[in-house]
């Protein structure tokens, strides 16, 4: 697989020649290997572009979310409908030339790319340190292979052929091992290596930064956002359990646990702490820091914010007709079938016979109902975390407070059509932030730790300690104490959870797990690794624009782009496309 094309477009000039007298200059300022990077300043301005790859256009900055894992795992419906690559990716039937996943696959590769660079200038760097300024090289190479291992991440899990399950698959196509910038173009010819090779490639990536970080904690601006200590082992934990070694996830896991001073917030910081927010707080390893930008939109590289809040924005009440209007691009809005599954079964705010969605025309009935349920927890909680309800919640435009709406487009009046919560602006709409949403990611939290460390716990025979922590999570939720038991634990790990699909119905580290992060941009790669896309697309049947379609043998693993198979006779195209 050539790096590919795209990684060739941004190598720095000064890596990147055809010409062996490109670096014979008589300038001595000009930027060459000869003298740059020459610094630990001149390794934070490389490390600063390694940060700010993850969200480019092709990443957090669009891409992931909206364009992909949402439509993929249904967490959306699509409320546009004039791009059939959007139709095709939610009927689970991705083909090489989708125009979403060639943005994802070259900016995922920019970020290895940038990575190796760093890694390369901070080993010549490293060879004239000593003291104080050999340690400030080797933070920086921790949190380099750290990024370096969070690109190839997201490239294995879109990517590879299979995860790893029960032991079996290793032996497939992963994604191709980079570890070096290119300096030409038989240099991106690469082929790919298989599953175990690239998963053993990001631990060993983890590895290595989690020793060079030991010890480091940020605690400050402009600091706060960078990888330590935590964020390195709470991420290979994270990936142990992905490969599915569970004696060495438990381990990691019960480290960050017992050992980081991390905690759950309570339930009023966590409703608003994927908002802008609360951020870097006590239960954060690791986020992707966003800044409103009103230079760039969000879906400019250059950008310090997000364009996924003005994608997935709300619609609210026109107090000229009542009937929905946008606040941005409102481009798709939750999958009606996820409404349900956090336990909502109220009926409609429309009355049967009602043709046109309007405010006039709301039951107060399921108003009054729906109010009371929140207010009991009757419902999961995390369903109004999430999303925005129409005719109940409303937004700010402009500095007016409006009812959400039955989302724009949506001609189904029966149709459960709801607003996004999460990763959006509660203060206006996206468009009076430039489209450059400020809202921190946050990538990798301990509620996730808990989960993973009840997975593994349950795989080692420890169902009782497993139960506990999935409870923990729980009862946050509820707005109980974390460590005492409450009355809406789980008895058993079949209990009854919200949902009242056979998927999730008496799994209740499965329904956690896609309760608690929903909106967040894991489920997909959970329903991979569980190997749920037959069940899953079964319960949601269909998107507007057509009938889901799964098949075992292809969906799992996307199309490598066309480009990339175009440009590399190295790659391998997975199967089924």
């Amino acid at each position: 697989m050539k790096l590919p094309k795209y990684v060739l477009i941004f190598l720095p000039a000064f890596i990147y020649s055809c010409n062996p007298d490109f670096v014979e200059i008589d300038n001595a300022t000009a930027i060459s290997t000869l003298n740059y990077p020459n610094t630990v300043d001149d390794l934070e301005q490389l490390l600063a572009g390694v940060y700010a790859t993850q969200h480019a256009a092709g990443i957090f900055g669009r891409a992931i979310g909206p364009y992909s894992t949402y439509v993929l795992d249904h967490t959306c419906d699509l409320s546009w409908q004039g791009s059939p690559n959007w139709i095709q990716m939610g009927q689970n039937n991705t083909l090489p030339n989708d125009a979403f996943l060639r943005q994802i696959w070259p900016d995922l590769w920019r970020g290895v790319q940038r990575a190796n660079t760093l890694l390369s200038g901070a080993a010549r760097v490293r060879e004239h340190a000593n003291g104080s300024t050999l340690a400030e090289v080797d933070l920086i190479r921790g949190q380099a292979l750290f990024l370096r291992a969070w690109y190839y991440f997201y490239l294995t899990a879109f990517w590879a052929e299979t995860f790893i399950v029960e032991s079996a698959g290793g032996e497939r196509m992963g994604v191709p091992i980079v570890t070096e910038a290119a300096n030409s173009l038989s240099e991106t010819q690469v082929s790919r290596a298989t599953v175990t090779e690239t998963w053993e490639f990001i631990i060993s990536d983890l590895v290595t930064a989690a020793e060079l970080l030991e010890g480091t904690s940020w605690t400050s601006l402009p600091d706060k956002h960078k990888a330590d200590e935590w964020s390195a082992k709470g991420f290979l934990a994270k990936v142990y359990v992905f490969v599915q070694d569970w004696e060495a996830a438990k381990a990691l896991l019960n480290e960050v646990i017992s050992q980081s001073n991390k905690a759950l917030v309570p339930f009023d910081v966590y409703r608003t702490m994927f908002n802008g927010e609360h951020e870097f707080n006590s239960e954060s390893l690791y986020e992707l820091n966003l800044n409103v930008d009103i230079t760039y939109p969000g879906a400019d590289d250059r950008s310090m914010g997000s364009h996924i809040g003005t994608m997935i924005s709300p619609t609210y009440v026109s107090p000229i007709t009542g009937t929905a209007s946008a606040s941005a691009w409102c481009n798709v809005f939750p999958h009606a079938k996820n409404i349900a599954r956090f336990g909502f079964d109220l009926g409609h705010y429309f009355p049967p016979g009602t043709t046109v969605a309007n405010v006039a025309n709301v039951d107060p009935d399921y108003v009054a109902a729906s109010k009371k349920a929140r207010s009991e927890k009757t419902v999961d909680p995390r369903l109004w975390v999430a999303c925005l309800q129409p005719y109940v919640d409303s937004m700010v435009v402009n500095g007016v407070k409006y009812p959400i709406s039955h989302y724009l487009d949506i001609n189904e009046i029966d149709m459960e059509a709801w607003s996004f919560r999460k990763y959006i602006n509660l203060n206006g709409t996206e468009l009076e932030i430039n489209r450059a949403n400020g809202s921190n990611i946050l990538w990798l939290r301990l509620a996730d730790i808990y989960l993973l460390y009840a997975e593994a716990l349950i795989r080692t025979g420890n169902n009782a300690d497993a139960l506990e922590y999935i409870n923990k999570v729980k009862r946050r939720a509820y707005g109980f104490t974390v460590d005492e038991p409450s009355p809406i634990d789980y008895k058993s790990l079949s209990d009854r959870t919200m949902a009242s699909d056979p998927v999730l119905r008496n799994d209740p580290l499965k329904y956690e797990r896609w309760a608690e992060f929903f909106g967040e941009f894991n489920w997909w790669f959970d329903v991979c690794r569980w190997k749920m896309g037959a069940s899953e697309a079964a319960y949601y049947e269909k998107i507007r624009g057509g009938s889901i379609q799964w098949s075992d043998d292809s969906d799992y693993a996307q199309p490598i782009p066309i480009d990339e198979l175009n440009a590399n006779p190295s790659m391998e195209q997975n199967p089924g496309y």
